[in-house]
């Protein structure tokens, strides 16, 4: 018996899927930077989508 692979291959996009009535969450990635001497340091922490677009900044002095 001959077995046609394109018979079980299946291809799904996920670009616009949904689970459970949802669409994928989306991912971020978080930055930090750390400035100054042991007695007095800032920290930057920025948060970007997928798209590079800034969703948050916290700046903290300590």
């Amino acid at each position: 018996m001959k077995i046609n692979k394109g018979l079980f291959a299946k291809k799904i996009d996920l670009k616009n899927a949904q689970i459970n009535g949802g669409k994928l969450a989306r991912t971020f990635s978080s930055c930090s930077t750390y400035t100054g001497s042991s007695g007095c340091r800032d920290s930057v922490t920025t948060m970007t989508n997928d798209e590079g677009t800034v969703i948050s900044q916290t700046t903290s002095t300590w």
